[in-house]
């Protein structure tokens, strides 16, 4: 496949949304409040009251500069030649995949290439979707897509299919990612395009199987994650097939925690 060639998405926030940095989440104390107290027992500044949710937006940012710090330096590498390992293990990804159209991503000059596992698909009889964005908050939509076919550049510079292409509902979707945990769970760039979609369709019949597809340094311990994070079901690496699935049931019964919760 030789997608068109779209000036600019060499960018590692391509799939981000942002343009530059986001505010702080934190809130901003009052003026003076940090001087402030009732009696003897001084007040906490707002700007260090612990909260869940600016915890986990941190956690998050702080391994995505991680991450994409090391995609930087060992992604070029490794680009070509991983996309193409991570085909010898495509077998089994199928082998537990429903029938029915699968979604693919047409991939960003960081992330792993995509284009090899595509042929390999085709040439296997699948039916071959890419994402094409429809809005800012809504969820993504596919469209049916041969290795030739001419892509246009998106909103945020990815490249997708013609919406004048066939739509279709993925049964399952291979989707990017900047790191996994072998539970499934998975960091995205920011934007949460795919947190909505997967969500979306999961709430529908048939819910599909949701893979991510990345190199095998993308793995870490443990991504940082709350309940609207999508779970991933695997993922296939240059290195191996994993069922995240299976992993967090057998954590899960060790330790007597819900596999389904992060």
């Amino acid at each position: 496949m030789a997608p068109t060639c779209v000036a600019g998405l060499g960018t590692s926030r391509a799939r981000d949304g942002q343009g530059g940095g986001r505010p702080s989440s934190r809130p901003t104390p009052p003026a003076g409040v940090e001087h402030e107290a009732i009696g003897s027992a001084p007040v906490t500044p707002l700007a260090t009251v612990p909260h869940p949710i600016v915890e986990l937006a941190e956690a998050k940012a702080a391994l995505r500069r991680r991450m994409r710090a090391l995609r930087r330096e060992r992604a070029p590498a490794l680009r070509t030649a991983a996309g193409t390992a991570a085909v010898r293990h495509l077998a089994a990804l199928l082998a537990v995949a429903p029938p029915g159209p699968l979604a693919v991503f047409a991939a960003l000059p960081l992330e792993i290439d995509t284009e090899p596992v595509i042929a390999s698909l085709v040439r296997a009889g699948r039916t071959v979707l890419l994402p094409r964005q429809e809005g800012r908050e809504r969820p993504l939509a596919f469209h049916l897509f041969q290795p030739g076919d001419p892509l246009i550049p998106g909103p945020m510079g990815v490249p997708e299919p013609s919406p004048a292409a066939p739509r279709l509902r993925p049964a399952s979707l291979l989707v990017p990612l900047l790191a996994f945990d072998r539970e499934g769970r998975r960091l995205g760039y920011g934007a949460g395009f795919y947190d909505r979609t997967l969500a979306a369709l999961r709430a529908g019949e048939r819910p599909p199987l949701a893979i991510g597809l990345a190199f095998a340094f993308q793995e870490v311990e443990r991504v940082p994650a709350g309940p609207a994070d999508e779970r991933l079901d695997g993922v296939l690496t240059d290195r191996e097939w994993i069922d995240c699935r299976a992993v967090a049931r057998k954590r899960g019964d060790e330790t007597g925690a819900d596999p389904a919760r992060g």
